[in-house]
């Protein structure tokens, strides 16, 4: 089984990785900030499921914040939504997404492209 895991190496996705590079039965997709856009691309293209925990809560402007939640998830299921068999994604999301302010609303809007993916697609969208 192929497994992209984005944020790969925050703190919670370089523990999940860890965890994860026991298993012999996986292969391991690790995307962070310093990959290209054709590398996550090519990996979402192969996995059997993706572990999204990539995003911003510390960015310089207002406007990374929705470019690192909402606009990278939303590629990211418009990309899985593609394929013949769009697998299960799994997204980090936050408390902040019920809140009125600028992380919040981002998240919020992560949250809701993954359910539009759901509901697109039949894929399984799992929001923690």
């Amino acid at each position: 089984m192929k497994v992209l895991v984005t944020g790969a190496r925050g703190f919670i996705g370089s523990n999940l990785v860890g965890h994860l590079q026991r298993r012999e039965d996986l292969k391991l997709f690790c995307h962070d900030i310093d990959n290209s856009r054709e590398e996550l691309d090519a990996w979402l293209d192969e996995a059997h499921f993706v572990v999204h925990l990539a995003g911003v809560n510390r960015p310089k402007s207002e406007d990374e914040f929705f470019a690192g939640n909402a606009g990278l998830t939303s590629h990211i299921c418009d990309r899985l939504a593609r394929r013949a068999d769009p697998p299960p994604i799994l997204l980090s999301s936050s408390i902040q997404a019920q809140l009125d302010n600028p992380y919040g609303r981002s998240k919020r809007l992560a949250e809701e492209a993954l359910i539009g993916y759901a509901e697109k697609t039949g894929a399984r969208a799992i929001i923690y």
